[in-house]
């Protein structure tokens, strides 16, 4: 009986067979993938639906604002998908400058390294023998 109630709470009764077929097959490649070996693709799934999120929010708070109340819908998700870009810019950037040739002091500091390495032949002991002629 319990069973009835959650899902006429959730509006099952509703549903076309074909929902219920699309839905139910999609639960089952989610479970059949979380228990496989390649369950690190859920981490995708779940970090695009997560950054979808944060993007509805900010179009959700740009489309809703007063003063912004001129932007249309489709404007406001040009933005939100625009400000949800600015963090990977930065990391882009913050990384092209450390640690590519960009970076001066990157430069400097493999040029002192290459002054500092002297080349030099080993030195042997007088009864040294190779092991391989």
């Amino acid at each position: 009986m319990m069973l009835l109630t959650v899902f006429s709470f959730i509006g099952l009764a509703t549903w076309s067979g074909t929902a219920l077929l699309g839905y139910g097959g999609l639960i089952g490649l989610i479970i059949a993938l979380g228990l496989s070996s390649q369950r690190w693709l859920l981490w995708y799934l779940f970090g695009g639906m997560a950054y979808w999120l944060v993007v509805e929010t900010i179009q959700s708070v740009l489309y809703t604002r007063p003063m912004l109340a001129e932007l249309s819908e489709w404007h406001s998700y040009v933005i939100a998908m625009g400000i949800s870009w600015l963090p990977l810019v930065g990391w882009v950037l913050y990384r092209a400058i450390r640690y590519e040739d960009v970076s001066r002091t990157l430069q400097e500091q493999r040029a002192l390294e290459a002054a500092r390495y002297k080349e030099h032949t080993p030195v042997y002991d007088d009864d040294y023998q190779p092991r391989f002629h």
